[in-house]
């Protein structure tokens, strides 16, 4: 990929940003009574495409070796109650998941006795939403969402769900074959590459974990570690 087309990439992302507004601006004047299904499948797809532009020019830049991370310290318990605030309005919006809702269990002990880590945390969350979207369109009934010490330091986000797993090739394979079938092939290649991006100065790394040790003993289980 040449700097024209990344160049290009960017400004459709801020257009589809801008569109995105416009499509708010519409749905309040049909008034929030009687919301659109038109519109807010326009939101959710507006929302899906930005999210895979982002994703496109942060492997550009890793490629380039241009692409940096914004480190900083978050306060753990309001980043992931943003987080899960941010997937609500998702699923609302968009229908992601099967006809019966499905529940997400979520395990934050960790988040309120640890107050801060240091992570990239506009990048991280796109990782976590797109396996947390990719739980829902998968999962029959619960998906259990955690984060927890990792021991030899560091923590660590999962993301088990009781559908039928990953497939066999993918866990095979250390490979940029897509989370889910349908989708563009962009998640795990980005989830893995922010991930290994995230490094200590002694030069311990994050990684992803992938396993079919989900609930019920059979669904999928996405780890995202951070040093």
């Amino acid at each position: 990929m040449d700097t024209l087309v990344a160049a290009a990439i960017h400004d459709a992302k801020n257009a589809l940003s801008a569109l995105g507004v416009w499509l708010d601006e519409a749905q309040r004047e049909c008034g929030s009574e009687n919301p659109s299904p038109a519109l807010k499948q326009a939101k959710a797809v507006t929302a899906t495409i930005s999210g895979q532009l982002v994703e496109l020019l942060a492997l550009y830049r890793a490629g380039e070796g241009s692409l940096r991370l914004a480190v900083e310290d978050h306060h753990l318990e309001d980043y992931l109650t943003d987080l899960m605030a941010e997937l609500a309005d998702t699923r609302a919006a968009n229908g992601i998941e099967g006809n019966a809702p499905i529940v997400i269990d979520t395990d934050f002990a960790f988040a309120r006795g640890n107050a801060a880590w240091a992570f990239d945390a506009y990048l991280v969350k796109f990782v976590l939403l797109d396996a947390l979207r990719n739980a829902l369109r998968h999962a029959r009934q619960r998906i259990h969402f955690a984060i927890t010490a990792e021991p030899g330091g560091g923590i660590r986000f999962s993301i088990t769900d009781d559908g039928d797993g990953f497939p066999e090739d993918i866990l095979r394979s250390e490979s940029s074959k897509t989370m889910s079938a349908d989708s563009s092939g962009l998640g795990l290649s980005f989830a893995r590459t922010i991930a290994s991006r995230h490094a200590t100065p002694s030069g311990q790394h994050g990684r992803l974990e992938l396993t079919n040790q989900g609930l019920g003993g059979k669904g999928a289980r996405f780890s995202l570690i951070l040093p």
